[in-house]
């Protein structure tokens, strides 16, 4: 059943490798939002997909085979990348150690 309401979902870890980063469960949201807190050291955030919960995540790319990656600074708010619909687990893969607050929707 798909979830027509926002759902908060907490502060996740985000680390220069998908390994190290925290997985966010994608599989039965739309759409979502992403708040970089003041502060953070990141620049930029790429974007990793799994199959399933715990899955092997790969780098996710687009219908032009680019890299689905974002530019990002501190104190903001970017709407999470389209090309990551369908997805049922992803990781955010920054260019420095830090945090990221999600709100997913239906």
């Amino acid at each position: 059943m798909i979830n027509r309401l926002a759902a908060l979902v907490a502060s996740k870890t985000v680390d220069t490798t998908a390994a190290a980063s925290e997985e966010i469960l994608f599989g039965e949201f739309a759409m979502g939002m992403i708040q970089v807190p003041a502060g953070s050291d990141l620049t930029t955030l790429t974007w990793h997909t799994a199959e399933k919960k715990g899955g092997t995540y790969l780098a996710a790319y687009d219908e032009t085979n680019a890299e689905v990656s974002q530019t990002v600074a501190a104190g903001k708010s970017y709407q999470l990348p389209v090309a990551l619909a369908g997805a049922i687990a992803i990781k955010a893969v920054g260019n420095a150690a830090g945090t990221i607050d999600i709100t997913l929707k239906g």
